[in-house]
Formats: C-alpha cells, structure tokens, sequence
C-alpha cells in the first residue's frame, strides 16, 4: 500500500470536537494532525467583565470540568484579594473538586473507552460498532457491559456529592474566593460518605477489574501510543491558607530529572494556529483563513519543548505508577488515581466539621494581575488575568488538552498526541479508525477545553 492520507472526522467519544488526518506510508502512519475545528472566544468573553465573573464564567467553557475551571479561577481571585482560606473550607473545595474528578474519570473510562475494546449490545447508541479487534471472552464481554451501564449511577453519584456541596452540577456555585458558600451540615456531610462508599465499592470491584482485563487481552497497547516521556504537572488538591500546599506534587519530567515548573517558561506557539499576533494590542486574534494553519489549539511549550500532562504525569511524578508512556499506560494511571481520590475523599469527608459556610472574602483588590495554576482531570491548568478597575482586561487560560492536543510549533515539533500516533502500525483498513481512535481517547481530551 502506497502513501495515502486518513481523515478521521470526527473522533467520537470525546468532549468537543476533534478530526485528525494521517498520512500513511505502506501501513504505519508518518505524519499526525491533530484538528480542533471549533472557535469558542471565552478568553474575549471574559474582557470587561467584574473579576468575580470568572468563578461563573469560565466554568462554562466545559460541562464536564467545569469546577476545575472553577477551582484555578477562585484560586486566582484568592491571589486578586490576597485571601485566607480556612482549613474547612479546604477540606470542603476539594471535596467539591474530586467528586468532580471522579464523574470525570468513571465515565471516561466506560463510555467513551469501554466500547474500543468491548463488544456492546447491539441496540442505540451502538448499532453497527466496529468490532474487528474485540478480543474479551463473551463472559468477560458480558461483564463490562454490563458494567457500563453500573457506571451511569456511579457518575451519578459523584454529581450528587458535588451538588450537596456546590449547589448543582455541573458548573457548581459554592467553590468561590476565598472559600466555599454552602454550609458542610451533618446531614450533607452523612449523605456523602454513603454515596462516597458506593462510588468506591464500584471503583473497587468493578473498574480497577476492568482496567486490569482489558490491559491483559490488550497488552501490545503498552507499545502503541507512546509519547516522549517528557511529563508536566502543577500539582493537585490545595491546602494551606495561601493554596500554598498542594497535596499531589508538581513536578517537570524529563530524562529521569523532576524540577518545579517555572511559569516564566512556558510559551504558547501559533505557527499552526488559526492566530495572528496583534503587536500594538499585545494579544492574538483569531485568523481562520491563515496559510499553514489546521487547528484552533495553540501549541504549548516548557523550555521550547512539548510536554505530556494528566493522570499518567500525576501518578508518575508523584511515585503512584512506574510504567511507561503508552496508551494503555495512560488508561491505568486514570483508573489508579480514581482509586486513590476515593480513598482521600472519605479522609476530607471524615475531618470535615459541620458549621457556618467556611467563607472569608476580602473587598479590595491587592494586586492588578495574577495567575494560578493547579491540575486539572487531563492535567495542567493556568489561569491568568490583567485587572483593570476590578474589570478584566485581559484572561489568558491554557488547558490540559492545549498541552496534550497541541499542534506543531514553528520548528516543526509535533505535540504529545501527534507524537503518540505517528509510527503506529495499522495492519489492516479495518484498523484505520480503530487503533488512532483507542491512542487519541487514551488521553482523555477535552477540546471544549483545547478551543476556549
């Protein structure tokens, strides 16, 4: 088979809107890009409005990562205000944010990955799945299937937590600056655990088997998918009364060598973007028309140099996982990390105290400009703002899939996903969807995110 081209548009089974196309040679892909095909303007959005707007605001950007938005941007106004966060209402924040977490991973691992691997029943939404490399026994099949659909109470569930707690979900309204607004009462506080421990007996029994049976019947996607090696996070789960102390490290990974990132080296890149720099405004606009362009992403750079963020970043550069940088790898350090936020859920849960909304808002602005950062599902998330009479003038946001999903820099350098897919064997036409397609939703991406 000669060179030719794949147009895999769109990716299913992801948040937002994704096509990638691949250039072929013989049977291994030589060329990735990865397209993310929709303009979405919040940090424009953002311009003019009141600073405490970007609790609300920037949640919006995505329904199902919503209170991480929500965490950097309250993490920010508690910079703006120069707050102090008590110990309940850190206790209470982060149970708010690995609830969230948790929906996250659960229904990424059974809805959008389960069915690569697992034939479903042949009834909406998955009439004519593509089967060609089903390999379960028909128990285990059964088995998985079944639990897909246990898995829709368990999110469930991890949304009921966050609706105690935060108000509703998703797009939570009690994890603001300078605490959270709602009250952690006894009742709230009992309903919780026993959700909690439903969640953990399902994460338990169901989902650590799982990701087990599938990482054995599908052991060669240890070797398929693999990036650089080079792994970024900010760290995850604040504590302290200045967000000072993350409980989950963060850490820069590269050749065996872990440093703290430094935000003064991170760069975003446009020379495949649909964005020009506007010199005189100091920003960039957008340029859908642009020559050499083929994504709405910026690419995103440490040290001039792509970098791989999420659970496989977070497990490795903590000491929780000692694996490698594959596909199958990126699943396992989900499902690890899902284990290990219920475990600290019901510790928070437990030290949490009933009372008054853990809540202390400062009035007047400390600073004109900030910026923070924390982890998000898919890993590292920024927030930044320039304030102008307690007005944005100017937010800058770079997601976890900014990071993962990032298209070519200007010298050519390709991004974590692109890196992940090119040089993978496809040893069959039936396989041109199915391999890329199990690469790309091992990274779990978000293009909601990628395209804000």
């Amino acid at each position: 088979m000669s060179q030719h081209k794949i147009i895999f548009s769109p990716v299913t089974r992801l948040s937002g809107l994704l096509s990638v196309e691949l250039t072929v040679d013989k049977t291994y892909i030589s060329e990735a890009d990865v397209c993310c095909t929709m303009f979405r303007g919040y940090e424009y959005i953002m311009r003019n409005h009141h600073v405490t707007d970007a609790v609300y605001l920037t949640q919006r950007i995505c329904g199902i990562c919503s209170t991480a938005h929500g965490a950097v941007a309250s993490y920010l106004l508690d910079k703006l205000y120069d707050n102090d966060i008590e110990e309940n209402a850190q206790y209470l924040r982060n149970i708010m944010l690995a609830a969230d977490f948790l929906q996250n991973h659960i229904r990424h691992f059974y809805f959008f990955e389960l069915p690569d691997y697992v034939i479903m029943p042949e009834q909406p939404p998955f009439l004519r799945q593509n089967c060609f490399d089903c390999r379960l026994a028909e128990e285990q099949n059964q088995r998985l299937a079944g639990n897909y659909i246990r898995a829709v109470k368990a999110s469930e569930q991890c949304h009921q937590i966050l609706a105690l707690f935060g108000g509703k979900a998703p797009h939570q309204h009690s994890f603001v600056h300078g605490g959270a607004a709602v009250a952690p009462t006894t009742d709230k506080i009992m309903q919780s655990l026993a959700l909690l421990k439903d969640i953990r007996d399902f994460v338990n029994r169901c989902m650590m088997a799982d990701t087990e049976l599938i990482a054995h019947c599908y052991d060669d996607y240890f070797h398929i998918g693999k990036t650089a090696g080079r792994f970024l996070s900010f760290g995850l789960f604040c504590f302290g009364e200045k967000n000072n102390n993350f409980l989950l490290k963060s850490g820069v990974l590269e050749d065996k060598q872990l440093t703290k990132p430094r935000l003064d080296l991170i760069q975003e890149d446009i020379a495949h973007a649909w964005f020009h720099r506007n010199k005189l405004m100091n920003a960039t606009e957008p340029a859908p028309y642009k020559s050499g362009a083929y994504t709405w992403t910026k690419a995103v750079l440490y040290k001039g140099k792509h970098y791989e963020g999420g659970p496989l970043a977070r497990m490795i550069i903590n000491g929780h996982y000692t694996g490698g940088t594959s596909t199958m790898d990126r699943i396992i350090a989900r499902s690890i990390e899902t284990l290990m936020i219920t475990e600290l859920m019901e510790e928070w849960l437990k030290k949490l105290q009933p009372g008054e909304p853990p809540i202390k808002q400062k009035k007047q602005l400390v600073s004109n400009q900030a910026i923070a950062v924390m982890d998000a599902m898919r890993g590292p998330l920024l927030h930044s703002a320039l304030i102008n009479n307690e007005e944005v003038a100017m937010y800058d946001i770079i997601t976890p899939t900014g990071w993962n999903f990032s298209p070519k820099d200007e010298y050519g350098n390709l991004g974590p996903a692109e890196i992940a897919l090119v040089g993978t064997y496809l040893p069959s036409p039936d396989l041109k969807y199915v391999i890329p397609g199990r690469i790309i939703r091992s990274f779990d991406p978000c293009i909601s995110c990628a395209t804000h």
